[in-house]
């Protein structure tokens, strides 16, 4: 699961997880693989621990204009996805799973990653 990539149609705001590079298509249109970067200022999380879980806050505005879509937290065997909406608070909660990647998507600047 490590190799996971991610595709998002801007339109109807379906996310598409795969395990391989592949063609996808949604709403009639092709949708490009998503390139993730680095956390930068305007994109800032802190990661807690509550019992066994991590709990992860994003430093983000949730107005119906900007706001994260999901947050995937992505370990060797598994991925785990949490849908956000606009006017919600940017926190979730995953099981601890050593070793794993952190996405979350931001529906302006794109998709982030944070190593775990």
């Amino acid at each position: 699961m490590k190799r996971s990539k991610f595709y998002f149609c801007k339109k109807c705001g379906n996310l598409v997880q795969v395990s391989s590079k592949t063609q996808i298509a949604c709403c009639g249109e092709e949708l490009s693989e998503l390139t993730a970067k680095k956390i930068d200022d305007f994109h800032k999380l802190s990661v807690s621990i509550i019992e066994d879980d991590f709990y992860i806050e994003i430093n983000h505005e949730m107005t119906k204009e900007h706001y994260i879509s999901f947050v995937s937290y992505v370990a060797m065997d598994r991925v785990l996805t949490i849908k956000l909406y606009p006017e919600q608070n940017a926190t979730v909660r995953f099981p601890k799973m050593f070793g794993g990647k952190l996405y979350f998507y931001c529906n302006k600047h794109g998709l982030f990653e944070y190593k775990c």
